[in-house]
């Protein structure tokens, strides 16, 4: 688990704010499976899937999520592109890119999102990445060995 990760300094009236997520992946049993991961914890609740592009611009529109989590692996899928345009829907959204493509990386952080991680990551790591780009907008790298590196924007 990543240091720090499970502080909740932003609360509301009634207690600590849940922070709503979109999963954007092109594989159900992908979307399914971060659903799964997600929902055993109280802070976190996934308001909304979408499958390609379009219908996450749509949802970012109508659901306005905090986190959008993103894993489109379709081999024409532009992951930049489809940052840039969620984040133009969407300025406030924090971005989290799952991808196993290192190549990936800097244009995704170039487009807009706050976090890189691989598709390999455990349930606490996930939760606790979700939190640190909810809290803190920070940039996040899950590398091969597990390790994160943290960079404060």
């Amino acid at each position: 688990m990543i240091a720090g990760a499970t502080q909740t300094d932003k609360t509301t009236r009634s207690g600590p704010e849940v922070i709503r997520v979109l999963l954007v992946d092109d594989h159900e049993a992908m979307r399914e499976g971060l659903r799964l991961m997600l929902s055993g914890d109280e802070s976190i609740r996934v308001i909304g899937v979408a499958r390609d592009e379009q219908k996450a611009l749509d949802r970012v529109t109508k659901l306005q999520p905090d986190i959008v989590l993103l894993d489109l692996t379709a081999p024409n899928t532009d992951v930049a592109e489809v940052t840039r345009s969620i984040r133009e829907a969407q300025p406030h959204a924090g971005m989290v890119i799952l991808s196993d493509n290192p190549r990936h990386l800097a244009p995704a952080i170039k487009a807009g999102a706050v976090g890189f991680l691989t598709r390999s990551i455990g349930r606490e790591e996930l939760v606790a990445a979700i939190r640190l780009v909810y809290l803190w907008r920070l940039v996040l790298f899950n590398g091969d060995r597990g390790h994160c590196a943290l960079v404060r924007l």
